[in-house]
């Protein structure tokens, strides 16, 4: 950074999380702060000093003391964008650094207004999460960092690998656009997975063959078809056995038309397993023909059917 700043080129920094710190911890009794409608952590945000979250929009202070065992031992973790423009502010003073999030172009035309900002050579280094990954032309960008490529990879969905590939060759994209050459440098904590390496050397075959592979060792699309069915509710042991329910009686139409290409996978949480304060439970249906076996089943009220689905989160 420091060496493509002194030649008056520009940096995009992309990290695909908000925020300044993706979870409060107690460091006395390990308790993080969860949000009340959504089995997930709040984002905490320095500059509005709130914790967030990114699910369903609740806001709320950050407490001093834990709410479990009442020390004032909490501390933030992890890194967002604004925590990133934090420490890239101190490190280049002179720089100037901007950050494009949903948090950060909330107004009219700001998005507009913040890409010419740093179209026009007002700022050095632009921060942003995937809305800066596509699209967008910046001769004298020369430089792109990637801080952790793995936060799409842990997803518990056949795709996340893919949506990593494209993510970081869309990003890399941005670099070398003008008449100097570009460098990509990715940071990550799983150097050795496949999407990430063919993403390092825009190896678009290898990735293709590598996932491919996967693919075919699972069954999934393009090799098979997805049908995946969703409960909802705001009571968990109501909503745990509709699932356990429907899964029996998937299997019982399954046995008795003989549908043996068709697997039943689940039923299991939904990732994330609550969010705006239902419960969510899913079962999904795979096989060359799995509408074959939906078609015999009574879907009652409460279920939602995704043919296709682009996404089993």
């Amino acid at each position: 950074m420091e060496e493509c700043l002194d030649n008056g080129g520009q940096i995009i920094l992309f990290l695909n999380r908000r925020g300044s710190a993706s979870y409060t911890q107690c460091r006395n009794c390990g308790a993080s702060v969860q949000c009340r409608r959504c089995d997930i952590a709040l984002t905490y945000h320095k500059e509005s000093d709130r914790l967030i979250c990114h699910y369903c929009g609740v806001r709320r202070t950050a407490p001093a003391k834990c709410p479990r065992c009442m020390s004032y031992r909490m501390s933030h973790y992890g890194v967002g964008t604004e925590g990133v423009v934090k420490e890239v502010s101190e490190l280049f003073p002179d720089a100037n650094t901007l950050r494009f999030d949903r948090d950060a172009t909330r107004g009219a035309r700001a998005h507009d207004k913040l890409l010419e900002r740093f179209r026009s050579g007002e700022a050095q280094v632009l921060v942003g999460t995937q809305m800066v990954a596509k699209g967008h032309h910046f001769p004298s960008v020369n430089l792109v960092g990637v801080v952790s490529a793995d936060t799409g990879l842990n997803i518990p969905d056949y795709r996340a690998g893919e949506r990593t590939f494209q993510l970081l060759c869309q990003v890399a994209g941005r670099a070398g656009r003008g008449p100097l050459a570009g460098k990509v440098i990715i940071q990550t904590y799983q150097p050795d997975n496949y999407a990430v390496q063919a993403a390092s050397r825009q190896d678009f075959q290898r990735y293709y063959d590598e996932e491919m592979r996967f693919r075919q060792d699972q069954a999934n699309p393009p090799l098979s078809k997805l049908i995946r069915l969703v409960y909802t509710h705001t009571n968990l042991a109501r909503c745990e056995v509709e699932a356990v329910r429907m899964a029996r009686a998937t299997t019982e139409q399954r046995a008795a038309w003989g549908y043996s290409d068709i697997d039943l996978l689940g039923p299991t949480p939904a990732y994330p397993a609550r969010l705006r304060g239902h419960y969510r439970w899913h079962l999904v249906l795979r096989g060359p023909e799995p509408r074959l076996l939906l078609d015999r089943v009574e879907v009652p009220n409460g279920w939602t059917v995704d043919i296709d689905p682009v996404t089993l989160t």
